[in-house]
């Protein structure tokens, strides 16, 4: 890219503050509120919707609980509740990481799970 080139970028059409709050999400990985990101989330929310599979929910799961994302968690949840979901996801690395990050989490989803 010849932007790569060049020691300064202009970005039209966003706010400093908007832009600066992306790049700290891109960065970092945390996200704050306070910047009125809410559509952002939740565009992000129903991206990972679309893509829950046995291989996935775990991870995405701990995306929705670390960020509160009501909708992303009840259909991770509501996906584990299958019998054959939940024998292929529990094999996964993202289960073993949702497990260590948020225990609670290993009661809900024995409530649920029907076998």
């Amino acid at each position: 890219m010849a932007e790569a080139k060049m020691p300064s970028i202009t970005v039209q059409e966003i706010e400093p503050v908007a832009f600066r709050a992306m790049l700290r999400f891109m960065y970092t990985d945390s996200f704050h509120d306070r910047y009125a990101l809410d559509r952002l989330k939740l565009i992000c929310s129903l991206k990972l919707i679309e893509n829950v599979s046995a291989g996935t929910v775990g991870s995405i799961l701990v995306c929705g609980e670390t960020y509160n994302c009501s909708e992303l968690k009840a259909k991770c949840l509501g996906f584990f509740a299958v019998e054959k979901n939940f024998k292929e996801a529990v094999f996964t690395d993202g289960f073993a990481i949702l497990l260590q990050r948020f225990p609670s989490l290993a009661a809900e989803l024995k409530k649920r799970v029907v076998m």
